[in-house]
Protein backbone atom coordinates (compact mmCIF):
# COMPACT_ATOMS: atom_id res chain seq x y z
CA UNK A 1 0.00 0.00 0.00
CA UNK A 2 1.30 3.70 -1.10
CA UNK A 3 1.02 6.79 1.35
CA UNK A 4 2.80 9.77 -0.08
CA UNK A 5 3.82 12.87 2.04
CA UNK A 6 3.70 16.10 -0.19
CA UNK A 7 4.94 19.36 0.28
CA UNK A 8 7.98 19.96 3.62
CA UNK A 9 9.73 16.69 3.93
CA UNK A 10 12.21 18.63 6.59
CA UNK A 11 8.43 18.56 8.84
CA UNK A 12 8.61 16.66 11.75
CA UNK A 13 5.11 15.94 11.88
CA UNK A 14 5.82 14.46 7.95
CA UNK A 15 8.35 12.61 9.08
CA UNK A 16 7.05 10.84 11.75
CA UNK A 17 3.53 9.95 10.02
CA UNK A 18 6.26 8.66 7.49
CA UNK A 19 8.22 6.55 10.08
CA UNK A 20 4.36 5.20 11.41
CA UNK A 21 3.23 4.43 7.87
CA UNK A 22 6.89 2.79 7.07
CA UNK A 23 6.49 0.87 10.43
CA UNK A 24 3.03 -0.61 9.18
CA UNK A 25 4.08 -1.82 6.10
CA UNK A 26 3.26 0.57 3.93
CA UNK A 27 5.34 2.16 0.97
CA UNK A 28 5.96 6.04 1.78
CA UNK A 29 6.70 8.00 -0.86
CA UNK A 30 8.17 11.72 -0.84
CA UNK A 31 6.93 14.60 -2.94
CA UNK A 32 9.10 17.54 -2.21
CA UNK A 33 7.27 20.68 -3.47
CA UNK A 34 10.63 22.18 -4.56
CA UNK A 35 11.66 18.18 -6.92
CA UNK A 36 8.40 18.73 -8.29
CA UNK A 37 9.46 18.58 -12.31
CA UNK A 38 12.63 16.96 -11.27
CA UNK A 39 12.23 14.21 -8.96
CA UNK A 40 8.82 13.85 -9.41
CA UNK A 41 5.50 15.02 -11.75
CA UNK A 42 1.76 13.76 -12.28
CA UNK A 43 -0.93 13.58 -14.31
CA UNK A 44 -4.50 13.78 -13.37
CA UNK A 45 -7.61 14.70 -15.50
CA UNK A 46 -11.32 15.67 -14.09
CA UNK A 47 -12.32 12.26 -13.02
CA UNK A 48 -9.43 11.87 -10.47
CA UNK A 49 -7.59 9.41 -12.99
CA UNK A 50 -3.49 9.70 -14.04
CA UNK A 51 -0.34 8.51 -12.96
CA UNK A 52 2.05 10.03 -10.39
CA UNK A 53 6.02 9.40 -11.39
CA UNK A 54 8.34 9.00 -8.52
CA UNK A 55 12.12 8.80 -10.02
CA UNK A 56 12.04 5.84 -12.46
CA UNK A 57 9.03 4.33 -11.11
CA UNK A 58 4.99 5.16 -12.35
CA UNK A 59 2.20 4.06 -11.11
CA UNK A 60 -1.61 4.74 -10.60
CA UNK A 61 -3.46 7.49 -8.57
CA UNK A 62 -5.59 4.76 -7.76
CA UNK A 63 -3.18 2.87 -5.82
CA UNK A 64 -2.44 5.31 -3.86
CA UNK A 65 -4.31 5.58 -0.17
CA UNK A 66 -3.80 8.44 1.06
CA UNK A 67 -1.64 11.71 1.37
CA UNK A 68 -0.15 13.70 4.22
CA UNK A 69 0.56 17.41 3.48
CA UNK A 70 2.32 19.67 5.51
CA UNK A 71 3.53 22.76 2.67
CA UNK A 72 5.89 25.52 4.04
CA UNK A 73 4.77 29.05 4.08
CA UNK A 74 8.24 29.67 2.17
CA UNK A 75 8.58 26.82 -0.42
CA UNK A 76 12.07 26.80 -2.30
CA UNK A 77 12.82 26.76 -5.97
CA UNK A 78 14.21 23.71 -7.70
CA UNK A 79 17.97 23.31 -6.97
CA UNK A 80 19.95 25.32 -9.70
CA UNK A 81 16.98 27.87 -10.49
CA UNK A 82 17.58 31.29 -9.59
CA UNK A 83 14.75 33.43 -10.22
CA UNK A 84 14.46 37.12 -9.93
CA UNK A 85 11.70 38.28 -6.83
CA UNK A 86 8.52 38.98 -9.45
CA UNK A 87 9.46 35.65 -11.42
CA UNK A 88 10.13 34.07 -8.28
CA UNK A 89 6.55 34.99 -6.71
CA UNK A 90 4.92 34.24 -9.92
CA UNK A 91 6.89 30.97 -10.34
CA UNK A 92 6.39 29.39 -6.56
CA UNK A 93 2.65 30.83 -6.81
CA UNK A 94 1.82 28.67 -10.03
CA UNK A 95 3.27 25.54 -8.60
CA UNK A 96 1.40 25.76 -5.32
CA UNK A 97 -1.99 26.60 -6.99
CA UNK A 98 -1.45 23.12 -9.22
CA UNK A 99 -0.28 21.03 -6.28
CA UNK A 100 -3.60 22.87 -4.35
CA UNK A 101 -5.75 21.54 -7.21
CA UNK A 102 -4.19 18.19 -7.53
CA UNK A 103 -4.95 17.30 -3.90
CA UNK A 104 -8.76 18.46 -4.25
CA UNK A 105 -9.19 16.39 -6.99
CA UNK A 106 -7.05 13.23 -5.57
CA UNK A 107 -9.58 9.83 -5.08
CA UNK A 108 -7.61 8.85 -1.89
CA UNK A 109 -7.58 10.29 2.04
CA UNK A 110 -5.76 13.58 1.89
CA UNK A 111 -4.61 15.19 5.22
CA UNK A 112 -5.75 18.01 4.88
CA UNK A 113 -7.28 19.14 1.25
CA UNK A 114 -6.69 23.20 0.79
CA UNK A 115 -10.48 23.76 1.05
CA UNK A 116 -10.95 22.06 4.30
CA UNK A 117 -11.00 24.44 7.21
CA UNK A 118 -10.76 27.21 5.10
CA UNK A 119 -12.55 29.78 7.94
CA UNK A 120 -9.37 30.06 10.07
CA UNK A 121 -7.83 32.23 7.34
CA UNK A 122 -10.48 34.75 9.34
CA UNK A 123 -10.42 34.41 13.05
CA UNK A 124 -13.53 35.90 13.20
CA UNK A 125 -15.35 34.42 10.91
CA UNK A 126 -14.32 31.10 12.09
CA UNK A 127 -15.14 32.01 15.34
CA UNK A 128 -18.99 33.06 14.11
CA UNK A 129 -19.31 29.32 12.71
CA UNK A 130 -17.94 27.76 15.84
CA UNK A 131 -20.81 30.27 17.67
CA UNK A 132 -23.02 28.52 15.52
CA UNK A 133 -22.33 24.93 15.97
CA UNK A 134 -23.36 25.53 18.97
CA UNK A 135 -19.29 25.64 20.97
CA UNK A 136 -19.01 27.84 24.04
CA UNK A 137 -17.18 30.79 22.46
CA UNK A 138 -16.12 33.94 24.91
CA UNK A 139 -17.11 37.14 24.23
CA UNK A 140 -15.06 39.01 21.30
CA UNK A 141 -14.92 41.75 18.85
CA UNK A 142 -12.35 42.30 15.95
CA UNK A 143 -11.40 46.18 15.60
CA UNK A 144 -8.50 48.76 14.67
CA UNK A 145 -10.51 51.27 17.13
CA UNK A 146 -8.76 52.26 20.35
CA UNK A 147 -11.38 53.43 21.99
CA UNK A 148 -13.74 50.48 21.20
CA UNK A 149 -10.58 48.15 22.40
CA UNK A 150 -10.53 49.98 25.50
CA UNK A 151 -14.23 50.11 26.27
CA UNK A 152 -14.54 46.19 25.25
CA UNK A 153 -11.96 45.79 27.92
CA UNK A 154 -13.06 48.18 30.41
CA UNK A 155 -16.15 46.02 30.11
CA UNK A 156 -14.87 42.70 30.65
CA UNK A 157 -12.83 44.16 33.87
CA UNK A 158 -9.54 44.47 32.16
CA UNK A 159 -9.78 40.47 31.36
CA UNK A 160 -9.00 40.67 27.44
CA UNK A 161 -6.14 38.86 25.06
CA UNK A 162 -5.43 39.96 21.58
CA UNK A 163 -4.24 38.15 18.74
CA UNK A 164 -4.10 37.95 14.94
CA UNK A 165 -7.46 38.22 12.32
CA UNK A 166 -6.01 36.23 10.30
CA UNK A 167 -4.82 32.28 10.31
CA UNK A 168 -1.57 33.09 10.27
CA UNK A 169 0.37 32.21 13.44
CA UNK A 170 0.59 34.66 16.10
CA UNK A 171 1.39 35.15 19.80
CA UNK A 172 -1.38 35.44 21.75
CA UNK A 173 -1.00 38.78 24.58
CA UNK A 174 -2.94 40.39 26.90
CA UNK A 175 -4.05 43.62 26.21
CA UNK A 176 -1.54 46.59 27.36
CA UNK A 177 -0.93 49.44 26.24
CA UNK A 178 1.53 49.21 23.65
CA UNK A 179 -1.40 47.90 21.65
CA UNK A 180 -3.45 50.79 22.85
CA UNK A 181 -0.79 52.83 21.09
CA UNK A 182 -0.16 51.14 18.25
CA UNK A 183 -3.85 51.27 17.56
CA UNK A 184 -3.87 54.95 17.94
CA UNK A 185 -1.08 55.44 15.51
CA UNK A 186 -3.09 53.91 13.01
CA UNK A 187 -3.09 49.63 12.63
CA UNK A 188 -5.11 46.73 10.82
CA UNK A 189 -7.89 45.09 12.92
CA UNK A 190 -6.92 43.11 15.83
CA UNK A 191 -9.15 40.23 17.70
CA UNK A 192 -9.84 40.98 21.32
CA UNK A 193 -11.76 38.47 23.44
CA UNK A 194 -12.44 37.53 26.76
CA UNK A 195 -9.18 35.92 29.30
CA UNK A 196 -10.90 33.01 30.18
CA UNK A 197 -9.33 31.52 33.14
CA UNK A 198 -8.62 28.12 33.71
CA UNK A 199 -6.95 24.78 32.00
CA UNK A 200 -5.93 25.36 28.20
CA UNK A 201 -7.01 21.69 26.64
CA UNK A 202 -6.09 20.81 23.35
CA UNK A 203 -8.55 18.44 21.33
CA UNK A 204 -7.58 16.89 18.16
CA UNK A 205 -9.68 15.33 16.03
CA UNK A 206 -8.77 12.78 13.57
CA UNK A 207 -12.20 11.43 11.56
CA UNK A 208 -14.54 10.15 14.77
CA UNK A 209 -11.54 10.19 17.17
CA UNK A 210 -10.90 12.86 19.62
CA UNK A 211 -8.05 13.07 21.82
CA UNK A 212 -7.79 15.21 24.65
CA UNK A 213 -3.89 17.07 26.43
CA UNK A 214 -4.75 19.01 29.12
CA UNK A 215 -1.75 21.64 29.21
CA UNK A 216 -1.41 23.88 32.79
CA UNK A 217 1.16 26.59 32.06
CA UNK A 218 1.60 30.14 34.11
CA UNK A 219 1.93 32.21 30.49
CA UNK A 220 -1.14 33.51 28.47
CA UNK A 221 0.20 31.70 25.53
CA UNK A 222 2.52 28.45 26.14
CA UNK A 223 3.03 27.68 22.58
CA UNK A 224 5.48 30.91 23.21
CA UNK A 225 5.80 30.59 27.28
CA UNK A 226 7.33 27.13 27.58
CA UNK A 227 8.67 27.53 31.43
CA UNK A 228 6.52 25.47 33.81
CA UNK A 229 4.50 24.06 31.66
CA UNK A 230 2.92 20.67 31.49
CA UNK A 231 1.03 18.50 28.90
CA UNK A 232 -0.69 15.56 29.98
CA UNK A 233 -4.22 13.32 28.59
CA UNK A 234 -7.17 13.82 29.82
CA UNK A 235 -10.91 13.10 29.35
CA UNK A 236 -13.65 15.51 27.56
CA UNK A 237 -17.13 15.01 27.85
CA UNK A 238 -18.47 12.65 25.08
CA UNK A 239 -20.92 15.40 23.34
CA UNK A 240 -17.92 17.45 23.15
CA UNK A 241 -15.71 15.28 21.08
CA UNK A 242 -19.03 14.15 18.97
CA UNK A 243 -19.30 17.95 18.55
CA UNK A 244 -15.76 18.53 17.61
CA UNK A 245 -15.59 15.70 15.48
CA UNK A 246 -18.37 16.43 13.40
CA UNK A 247 -17.26 19.78 12.87
CA UNK A 248 -14.15 19.04 11.43
CA UNK A 249 -15.61 16.75 9.32
CA UNK A 250 -18.70 18.93 7.79
CA UNK A 251 -15.56 21.04 7.20
CA UNK A 252 -13.62 18.64 5.11
CA UNK A 253 -10.74 17.64 7.98
CA UNK A 254 -9.27 14.46 8.40
CA UNK A 255 -7.13 16.04 10.96
CA UNK A 256 -8.02 19.24 13.46
CA UNK A 257 -6.97 20.75 16.14
CA UNK A 258 -9.31 22.68 18.44
CA UNK A 259 -8.18 25.28 21.32
CA UNK A 260 -10.53 25.01 24.51
CA UNK A 261 -10.10 26.71 27.91
CA UNK A 262 -11.83 24.23 30.89
CA UNK A 263 -12.73 26.79 33.66
CA UNK A 264 -12.40 25.62 37.36
CA UNK A 265 -16.04 25.60 37.05
CA UNK A 266 -15.56 22.65 34.49
CA UNK A 267 -16.85 24.62 31.73
CA UNK A 268 -15.07 24.56 28.21
CA UNK A 269 -14.88 27.58 26.52
CA UNK A 270 -13.74 26.84 22.58
CA UNK A 271 -10.94 29.27 21.38
CA UNK A 272 -10.62 28.32 17.97
CA UNK A 273 -9.86 25.51 15.49
CA UNK A 274 -6.69 24.70 13.63
CA UNK A 275 -6.48 23.25 10.17
CA UNK A 276 -3.01 22.47 10.38
CA UNK A 277 -2.46 21.66 14.01
CA UNK A 278 1.32 20.49 14.82
CA UNK A 279 0.01 17.64 17.28
CA UNK A 280 3.63 16.33 18.17
CA UNK A 281 4.34 18.47 21.14
CA UNK A 282 1.35 17.07 22.29
CA UNK A 283 1.42 13.46 21.64
CA UNK A 284 5.00 13.02 22.76
CA UNK A 285 4.60 13.95 26.51
CA UNK A 286 0.95 12.70 26.40
CA UNK A 287 1.30 9.40 24.83
CA UNK A 288 -2.05 9.84 22.61
CA UNK A 289 -1.76 7.95 19.67
CA UNK A 290 -2.56 11.10 16.90
CA UNK A 291 -0.24 10.04 14.70
CA UNK A 292 -1.21 6.15 14.37
CA UNK A 293 -4.72 7.32 13.89
CA UNK A 294 -3.21 9.79 11.12
CA UNK A 295 -1.71 6.43 9.68
CA UNK A 296 -4.79 4.55 10.13
CA UNK A 297 -7.06 7.48 8.70
CA UNK A 298 -4.85 7.63 5.32
CA UNK A 299 -4.77 3.72 4.53
CA UNK A 300 -8.20 3.28 4.81
CA UNK A 301 -9.38 2.67 0.97
CA UNK A 302 -12.38 4.89 -0.10
CA UNK A 303 -13.04 7.36 -2.94
CA UNK A 304 -13.03 11.14 -2.95
CA UNK A 305 -15.92 12.92 -4.43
Amino acid sequence: MHICLLGDLEDLAATYVGWIARQSGCTVLELAEGALGIAWDYELDDSGHGTLRVGNTRLRWETVAGVFVRMNPEPPLPPGLTLDAEYRFGFLHERREGLHQLLERLPCAVVNRPSAGRSNASKPYQMAELEAAGFDVPRWIASNSAEAVLAFTTELGGRAIYKASSGLRSRVRRVDAQLIERLQAGSTPTVVQEHVPGIDVRVHTVERRAFACAVSSDGVDYRFEHQGTCYERTSIPEELAEQCCAFAMASGLVLAGFDFRRTPGDEYRCLEMNPVPSFLPYEVPSGLPIGAAIVEALTRQRVHR
